[in-house]
């Protein structure tokens, strides 16, 4: 959505636990690397990814809102939000070249040695998921 020249993304999240969120101040990273790569995605009218068929999104300012809601009433638990900012950006553009070195072979993934995600993992192939 847009307000006032803000360009805003709002990522609404449904956990198993809630609990884990009482006492969090600040968005999982990974959250808010899901919303900072929404903001700053290349859009296409047509869906292609050719260079004259893109186009940025012109705005002010990027903001990201995180709601964690109840799976059962659908009602907001707790809501993180914030701007993008340096810092942010950075952070987006860190993992960004992590993923491509990743993808190019030329950095090995680290496991994140959390037997929930790895159970919630669709990958099939996965040596962490074999053992």
């Amino acid at each position: 959505m847009r307000s006032k020249g803000t360009l805003i993304v709002e990522d609404s999240k449904y956990p198993a636990s809630k609990d884990k969120y009482q006492d969090k101040y600040q968005p999982y990273n990974d959250q808010k690397l899901q919303t900072l790569l929404y903001l700053n995605s290349i859009y296409s009218e047509s869906g292609s990814l050719k260079e004259n068929d893109c186009f940025d999104i012109s705005c002010e300012r990027k903001a990201w809102i995180i709601n964690i809601k109840d799976k059962v009433t659908l009602e907001s638990i707790k809501i993180f939000q914030g701007f993008q900012t340096t810092e942010a950006e950075q952070f987006l553009a860190e993992n960004l070249s992590r993923f491509a070195l990743i993808a190019l072979g030329k950095v090995e993934p680290m496991h994140h040695n959390n037997a929930k995600k790895c159970h919630s993992c669709r990958f099939t192939d996965c040596e962490y998921q074999k053992s």
